[in-house]
């Protein structure tokens, strides 16, 4: 019965070392000599049968680097086995293929007993991989884009060095999650960014994408463009993860800033060397015919007090149209960050210039009319500088007192003689102290 029992032990076990398609094998400590190997071991190194190889061949004729061989042995001298050992093996027609292998010694018969499967087809696929995450993030870095990876369900973000960088933190130490990006995000923008992201969670947008001003390590606020999908859902159908994409579009915006800006400078003094050159014509040529006109005299005069009540009305209009053209800068935020942005974006022009911009006081607003003039004058009086001057330092202060404020830009340029200076066209000088006038100050 005994010996009944060891022979279908035997089979079973012969069945499946026969039939196994991970190969199997035996072979000599010393030389590597095979000594036992089923079909599937046979197949993988390019025979058509075990006995081909069982006492003819050496295991370490086909490994591509004989050192990797040693170097198994070796952990298996010191472990008495070795597990999902990585190697690459050769078949006999010189065809390379990786192996995985697991390896026991047995010390006292000094042999070497194992299996190994081909996983070439798992390393391709880990080497396109590769290259496919190298090609990603070369590009990334190319093009400075921020990826992210949110687990909607945890509300846990990954993102590549790149998204860190972006906003002035150390990839090392950043950690961002869905609560803490919303509140980086600008109060007036955050409302619709949310919106916009839970309409492209319950699929109301086929994607997301959002402009909004985010807030960077230093507590400044950059533009970023943020473009992403859902890529994952659950059983239930629920979203469970996004992925997308962010850009730095902060010099797009401020380039489009500045050329609103300029129209909106352009429109301003279209209308004020036009319109109101005109209608302050049309006042003088009335003045001159009420002179002249003698027929009628009661009729005319009607006529003409009539042209000049439309003319000074038109007048009136013209200037209070100027004054509307409330600056861009000034519709993002106060007087203060007006002026920071002004001065940022001169910065990137005036490459051989320094400025300084100091704020002193406790800062407060002002009426709208008074915040627009002042944000001109001062532009006009860095434009100035930045122009005329030769300076290699500006220096631009906002003081707030309890009942006073005051705007000055100083320069170590050149200077100039104020009678010396034509104010006939635009605004210029002239149209600086105009606005002054028109606020009352000095």
């Amino acid at each position: 019965q005994a010996e009944e029992a060891l022979q279908r032990s035997e089979a079973k076990f012969r069945a499946i070392f026969e039939n196994s398609q991970v190969g199997i094998f035996r072979s000599s400590l010393s030389d590597g000599l095979i000594l036992n190997a089923n079909q599937r071991f046979a197949n993988l190194f390019g025979f058509d049968s075990p006995e081909e190889m069982i006492g003819l061949e050496h295991s370490i004729d086909y490994f591509v680097n004989p050192s990797d061989r040693q170097q198994a042995i070796e952990l298996m001298k010191r472990d008495g086995e070795v597990r999902s050992y990585g190697v690459q093996m050769q078949k006999r027609d010189g065809t390379l293929f990786w192996g995985l292998c697991s390896c026991h010694l047995n010390a006292a018969d000094e042999y070497v007993e194992g299996v190994i499967a081909d996983i070439s087809d798992c390393k391709r696929a880990e080497a396109a991989l590769q290259i496919s995450e190298e090609r990603l993030r070369l590009a990334l870095t190319a093009s400075n884009q921020g990826l992210y990876d949110l687990n909607i369900k945890t509300e846990e973000v990954v993102v590549n060095p790149e998204y860190a960088l972006m906003l002035g933190y150390d990839p090392a130490t950043f950690h961002v999650t869905k609560s803490r990006w919303i509140e980086s995000l600008h109060p007036d923008d955050r409302e619709s960014v949310v919106a916009t992201y839970h309409a492209c969670l319950t699929g109301e947008v086929p994607s997301y994408q959002a402009e909004y001003r985010h807030r960077t390590q230093d507590g400044q606020w950059k533009w970023i463009l943020a473009v992403g999908n859902v890529v994952a859902w659950n059983e239930f159908g629920e979203p469970i993860r996004a992925l997308g994409v962010v850009t730095d579009i902060d010099d797009r915006k401020q380039a489009e800033a500045t050329s609103i800006l300029e129209e909106r400078n352009r429109m301003a003094r279209e209308i004020h060397d036009t319109l109101a050159q005109a209608f302050t014509g049309i006042l003088a040529q009335v003045g001159a015919a009420k002179q002249v006109l003698t027929d009628d005299l009661e009729a005319t005069e009607a006529h003409l007090d009539l042209i000049k009540e439309l003319a000074r009305t038109g007048l009136i209009e013209a200037r209070r149209s100027v004054v509307a053209l409330r600056p861009q800068l000034l519709e993002e935020g106060s007087l203060q960050s007006a002026l920071h942005r002004l001065i940022a974006q001169i910065r990137t022009a005036a490459m051989d210039t320094t400025l300084y911009y100091e704020i002193e006081g406790a800062v407060y607003s002002l009426p709208a009319e008074v915040e627009s003039n002042l944000l001109r004058m001062g532009q006009e009086a860095l434009t100035n500088a930045i122009r005329h001057a030769n300076a290699d330092e500006i220096r631009v202060e906002l003081e707030y007192d309890r009942d006073r404020v005051c705007l000055r830009v100083r320069d170590n340029g050149q200077g100039f003689g104020v009678g010396s200076i034509s104010c006939s066209k635009g605004f210029g000088l002239l149209g600086m102290s105009e606005r002054a006038e028109r606020i009352g100050a000095q």
